[in-house]
């Protein structure tokens, strides 16, 4: 937990100094270029967000191993239940069976005596005899199976309670870890939108004032020509009077800000604060292993075609709830799952460029009790799901 605080520190530090910088530079859009957001800026709050990440590895780290074990205690509990209903069920048995056994005994008994009072032959005596001898030593079996069985009932009681209190306290530091986490992403994700919030707002103003700019040159152009006066020359050959009329005009190109595209063929699927470790092969529920790698992020955060390429296919399961599978033009596959939502329009087939909205993190389908984020799959060819680790971790941290 001291690790964590420190690690909060160190990026509210850093998220208060970035925002002084913006305090300064909102009042001055329009006042001074050298307080001028540029795309330079938007890079440095990049990597301050892309900065938590490894910031946030060590409690990343704390948050799946704590995740593991929960799982284990789930599948846990799963066995110790049947275990205890398979021991419940004897239990009853062994206890009519000894019920049973009581009540020979005590028939077998009572005939006994009327025996030994009654009998003219010492020969029946001894038949009778020992059949209640060989009832005894039968009784006494089923009679400590039964003591057994009722300790071995409550041992698998104590294991279940035990069991139960260990998930809850892990469900507990889950639910704090996991706060502790997307407060730290929030703050981060808050920085970069901010620099670009007024990013976007200065060129705004910027293209609105160009745009005024060009219309007052077009306006003053055309009053020059409705004024402009016909120009008289006078030819030597001509005869008197001769004139000639010429018309001069202009062309005013409005300046363009377009900003450039995206450089590279991939981009980081979740377009914000993320934290995120090497998962591949952790245990899941049901004795399942991890095919994939969990990119924890706020709930609602962007989520990007990783690569240029086709939407294979949308669904909506229990599984993976929400999910995404992204044909990219390598030839890979994506697959993205438990999200919030798809982005307004997408449909199957359509073909997104890299970088563009997809969807957006939640924690839809067998994820609706962990902390939002994006499941994360990749399937070179199409062929079968590898670590996708290595190659998100490069986009990224």
């Amino acid at each position: 937990m001291a690790r964590q605080l420190g690690v909060h520190g160190k990026l509210s530090r850093r998220v208060t100094a970035v925002l002084a910088v913006c305090l300064a530079i909102f009042p001055a859009l329009g006042a001074s270029a050298q307080s001028e957001v540029t795309r330079d800026d938007i890079a440095e709050a990049d990597a301050n967000r892309r900065a938590i990440s490894a910031e946030l590895e060590a409690a990343t780290i704390e948050y799946d191993t704590a995740v593991a074990r929960l799982i284990e205690l789930e599948d846990s509990l799963t066995t110790l239940g049947i275990e205890l209903a398979a021991l419940e069920q004897d239990l009853a048995l062994a206890r009519v069976a000894a019920q049973e056994v009581a009540t020979d005994r005590y028939v077998y008994a009572g005939s006994t005596q009327s025996a030994l009072f009654g009998s003219t032959s010492i020969d029946d005596v001894r038949v009778r005899t020992s059949y209640l001898d060989i009832l005894s030593r039968a009784g006494t079996d089923i009679v400590l199976r039964l003591f057994a069985l009722e300790e071995s009932y409550e041992a698998q009681e104590a294991n279940v309670a035990l069991a139960l209190e260990n998930q809850e306290e892990t469900s507990v530091e889950l639910e704090a870890m996991a706060a502790s986490i997307l407060t730290q992403l929030e703050e981060a994700n808050s920085e970069y939108n901010t620099v670009v919030a007024a990013f976007e707002k200065q060129e705004e103003e910027r293209r609105a004032r160009e745009e005024a700019e060009r219309l007052r040159r077009e306006e003053e152009e055309r009053r020059r020509l409705a004024t402009s006066t016909t120009v008289a020359t006078t030819s030597t050959t001509g005869a008197p009077g001769d004139t000639t009329t010429t018309a001069v005009t202009t062309t005013t190109a409005p300046p363009t800000t377009t900003p450039p595209p995206p450089s590279g063929s991939l981009a980081c699927p979740v377009n914000g604060a993320v934290a995120f470790t090497d998962t591949w092969g952790a245990p899941r529920s049901g004795g399942r292993s991890h095919k994939g790698v969990d990119m924890i992020a706020a709930r609602g955060t962007p989520l990007v075609a990783i690569e240029a390429g086709t939407i294979k296919r949308l669904r909506n399961s229990g599984l993976g709830g929400i999910t995404v599978v992204l044909a990219g033009a390598s030839g890979d596959e994506f697959y993205y799952a438990h999200l919030d939502g798809w982005a307004p329009g997408l449909s199957a087939g359509q073909s997104v460029a890299v970088g563009e909205l997809i969807g957006y993190v939640g924690n839809t389908g067998n994820a609706q009790y962990t902390v939002p984020h994006l499941h994360f799959e990749h399937s070179p060819g199409g062929n079968g799901a590898v670590n996708p680790y290595p190659l998100v971790a490069g986009l990224c941290l």
